[in-house]
């Protein structure tokens, strides 16, 4: 599943809740999933303290100042997590936000990978997990992403999009040779807010995504935000397997709706 959480206004336990109750998924519980969220957030002694001469992304103010951050919650609710901030949460709290990848499983191979810079500091945050597939025990690479909406005020705001060399370079390091002794033999995942406005519809980044994506079943083509359809998740499997998506009817708290996937075994 993909969902950008919004901070503390996405409602996680709630969310987990349903999961795991089959509530999302037609009365089936689901035991095994991992999360690829965005606007994830850390709070506290942790955060590096901010200099006075320092430039900030603006707040995200969540309704409740004193409530549990992402780490808290996800250790609170029994799961793995890797955070790594992308930016700092304003200037008046000590807070940072970020993406992360949560999961009942064990997360291994953590990496991260600093996009092209554009107007706000962006980090795609990775993991793998150990799945049991037809040869055995392999490894699920996930990547949980955030694009950039806009520009930069250097490059007139809208009139540039940053999106598309934010996406090639994900898929340079997907195509590294270094990258293949992480050992995802199982595939690939990538998940994320993308803020695709114009996806299928001249949107590159959205065009390269599903290109790479070789493994995507159909598509739920519902907006995820009041802009438009950004979340997504993208499939690159072995072994003949494919995976369908489907957005939520219920946003948690979130201005964003979630997306979930299932995997599909071939015939």
């Amino acid at each position: 599943m993909t969902w950008n959480a919004h901070l503390a206004e996405g409602r996680l336990p709630e969310l987990v809740r349903a999961l795991r109750a089959g509530d999302l998924t037609a009365g089936s519980p689901i035991n095994h999933f991992v999360l690829m969220i965005q606007e994830a957030y850390r709070r506290g002694a942790a955060v590096p303290a901010f200099p006075d001469h320092a430039r900030t992304a603006f707040g995200i103010v969540p309704s409740d100042p004193y409530g549990a951050d992402t780490r808290a919650t996800a250790e609170s609710l029994g799961l793995s997590m890797w955070y790594v901030p992308s930016m700092r949460n304003g200037r008046e709290m000590r807070e940072d936000r970020g993406s992360a990848v949560v999961s009942t499983e064990p997360l291994l191979d953590p990496l991260a990978l600093e996009l092209p810079l554009a107007r706000q500091r962006r980090v795609v945050v990775g993991a793998a997990v150990e799945v049991r597939t037809r040869r055995g025990t392999e490894k699920l690479v996930l990547l949980s992403a955030h694009l950039e909406p806009v520009s930069s005020p250097k490059l007139l705001w809208l009139f540039h999009n940053p999106r598309e060399g934010q996406v090639r370079s994900m898929l340079a390091l997907l195509a590294m040779p270094e990258f293949a002794p992480a050992g995802a033999s199982a595939g690939i995942v990538i998940g994320g807010d993308f803020n695709t406005v114009r996806s299928g519809d001249g949107e590159r980044a959205y065009d390269l995504l599903r290109q790479w994506s070789t493994s995507l079943g159909s598509e739920d083509r519902r907006r995820t935000h009041l802009m438009g359809r950004l979340d997504y998740l993208f499939f690159r499997l072995a072994g003949g397997w494919v995976a369908p998506t489907r957005r939520l009817d219920d946003r948690f708290g979130s201005d964003h709706y979630p997306v979930i996937g299932r995997f599909v075994a071939p015939p």
